[in-house]
């Protein structure tokens, strides 16, 4: 009983959070940080899809662009550890591998952020023709469901996108 209420907490906690990007003040504040680490002149500024734990926000240049990913509290039980982590695991993919990795201009903590709202990455953001999950996923199964692997997809395509992942991992 007490472990439901705590995910209902924790939910709530997450919903009220993202409602803050409702109001332009706060996407300015975010705008701002990203336009001070970036160049390139007329930029487009997006909120992208959220993932389960982190809202993604854009900044498009004409040759570019830059994200800055913040944590979302209720999600996430240590976020100001979870971007060290994922920071640190980038960082060290780029040493030791040939994977491509975005190039990470800062990072920082709740307090330094903007509004305070959460620790959050700020990153180039790499152009990708799709993602692992939309390239094996049934047709017409919505992104944000548990996928499930197309039956009909063809075998040469799933052996080239599996055989990438292994080399990735290998």
């Amino acid at each position: 009983m007490q472990l439901c209420m705590r995910r209902e907490q924790s939910d709530d906690i997450s919903d009220n959070w993202l409602l803050q990007f409702i109001n332009v003040e706060v996407l300015r504040e975010v705008g701002q940080l990203v336009l001070m680490n970036s160049e390139g002149d007329d930029p487009e500024f997006a909120v992208l899809k959220k993932g389960f734990y982190n809202p993604t926000l854009r900044m498009k240049y004409k040759h570019s662009a830059t994200n800055i990913r913040l944590t979302q509290p209720g999600a996430s039980l240590f976020p100001e550890e979870k971007v060290q982590n994922e920071v640190a695991v980038m960082r060290y993919i780029l040493d030791k591998t040939p994977i491509p990795v975005p190039f990470i201009h800062q990072f920082d903590s709740k307090e330094k952020s903007p509004l305070k709202l959460s620790s959050y990455i700020m990153m180039d953001y790499i152009e990708h023709d799709t993602k692992m999950h939309e390239a094996l996923n049934y047709p017409g199964c919505p992104t944000e469901k548990r996928g499930h692997l197309d039956p009909n997809l063809d075998e040469g395509r799933l052996e080239t996108l599996y055989g990438q992942a292994a080399g990735i991992l290998l």
